[in-house]
């Protein structure tokens, strides 16, 4: 979230990606990272789990990670996507969903 919030705002955004980041298509690592508030997270799961998407919070030395927003990540576990942009307005649609690990809806300009 606070990466796209920057974005609006620079004049010129520059993204670096180490090759790890490159897959031939989105979904290819078979995990997608989604913030949630903390008051959500159980029902985020169970709605992840329904859409096909099953969900584990990420955990740091034991606890649950905390974001810079002070929310939770759930680890979703997804194959290769046919149609990104349909399962993240999906994941968005849902209560407590803060945002996803997609990032084709940066606001980019030239």
């Amino acid at each position: 979230m606070r990466e796209r919030i920057v974005a609006a705002q620079a004049r010129q955004f520059v993204i670096l990606v180490g090759e790890e980041k490159l897959v031939p298509r989105l979904g290819a690592h078979g995990k997608l990272p989604v913030e949630v508030v903390p008051f959500a997270l159980p029902l985020c799961e169970r709605r992840l789990r329904d859409m096909g998407c099953p969900a584990t919070a990420f955990r740091h030395n034991g606890e649950f990670f905390v974001s810079d927003n002070g929310n939770h990540i759930l680890d979703c576990t997804i194959g290769p996507l046919e149609d990104p942009a349909g399962l993240e307005r999906d994941i968005l649609a849902i209560p407590g969903v803060v945002d996803t690990g997609l990032s084709w809806r940066w606001p980019l300009r030239s």
